[in-house]
């Protein structure tokens, strides 16, 4: 959709994403080129069950994290405390031992 303005400026995870696409996909007008796109990424990419993104989005905000970082979170689903720490160098008051919580939680909930 290139040159219109966006409505909303929210944060979504991949499986979001993916539900919208799906949506449009089931409307009368074909997706858009940078649509298709996007639904051939999130379907390869997202994660399978939405109760899976709830739980995981639930628990990492319950550790004071943004909601952008906890998308992020999710949608790469870092392995290691040094990938995590990564994607949470913007947020403030992370520490070594909020970078293994965010790890546990991934590894052991997203698995």
């Amino acid at each position: 959709m290139i040159g219109k303005k966006a409505e909303d400026k929210g944060v979504a995870t991949l499986y979001d994403v993916y539900e919208v696409l799906k949506e449009r996909k089931k409307s009368s007008k074909p997706l858009t080129y940078e649509q298709q796109l996007a639904f051939d990424y999130v379907e390869k990419f997202r994660p399978q069950k939405k109760s899976q993104v709830e739980k995981l989005q639930k628990e990492l905000e319950e550790l004071g994290l943004s909601k952008y970082a906890v998308a992020k979170l999710i949608e790469v689903m870092p392995k290691n405390a040094p990938m995590a720490k990564a994607i949470l160098m913007k947020e403030n008051g992370i520490n070594d031992e909020k970078v293994s919580k965010v790890v546990a939680i991934l590894n052991v909930k997203g698995s």
